[in-house]
Parts: structure tokens; C-alpha cells; sequence
């Protein structure tokens, strides 16, 4: 077999594209991910430095 056409097999593997679309979805939302975690991170600091729920 060619290098080639191993290539073009693992592109239509399914897991491959699964794989893919995550990756994309990652990098077009990462800013959204990343405040998402930072505002868990203070919420979870302000209850246990002001003892009141937010």
C-alpha cells in the first residue's frame, strides 16, 4: 500500500472526524471555556472568604 492511501483512510475514520469537530469546538469557544472556569474558580474563593453565597 501507498503512505497515501493510508492517509485517506484515516481520514474518513470515524473517530478521526469525531476527534476533529471537538478540536474545532474547542478552539472556537476557548475564551468562553476559559471564563467559564475562572468564574468558578472566584465563585468557590468568595464562599470561602466571605462565608455568603453569591
Amino acid at each position: 500500500m501507498k503512505p497515501i492511501s493510508l492517509i485517506q483512510d484515516l481520514v474518513k475514520d470515524s473517530a478521526y472526524e469525531k476527534g476533529y469537530q471537538v478540536g474545532q469546538f474547542l478552539g472556537e469557544n476557548i475564551f468562553l471555556i476559559l471564563g467559564l472556569l475562572i468564574g468558578i474558580i472566584v465563585v468557590v474563593i468568595m464562599r470561602k472568604t466571605f462565608n455568603s453565597k453569591p
